[in-house]
């Protein structure tokens, strides 16, 4: 198993969206953050670019990658589809409350 404090156990890679799909764009060492990191955000001013992220992946192929950074256009696009999500469930839920004392009254 990987060691998460050793850093060539990992390697940092950029990922880039474009037309709404991940693909690989670089690859740094794992003790190579501060360079990925500038490298991702000059990559996130692209006009083409719809995301950035920086990930750490295990050498091994095992575990999951984790995401070090992701442009902050994304987090706000996340952060505003949860909330729509969240309005959408509540309005359904009182739609549904709303209909069950409606046929409630009527027996």
């Amino acid at each position: 198993m990987a060691d998460p404090q050793n850093n060539n156990d990992f390697f940092l890679g950029i990922m880039v969206m474009r037309s709404g799909k991940w693909s690989p764009h670089s690859k740094f060492d794992g003790g190579a953050f501060g360079s990925a990191l500038s490298s991702a955000e000059d990559l996130d001013k692209q006009a083409d670019v719809e995301a950035v992220k920086v990930v750490r992946i295990a050498k091994s192929g095992s575990g999951e990658q984790k995401e070090m950074w992701v442009s902050p256009s994304l987090q706000a696009r996340q952060k505003a589809q949860e909330a729509a999500k969240l309005r959408a469930g509540v309005q359904a839920t009182k739609e549904t409350l709303s209909a069950e004392r409606k046929a409630a009254a009527r027996k």
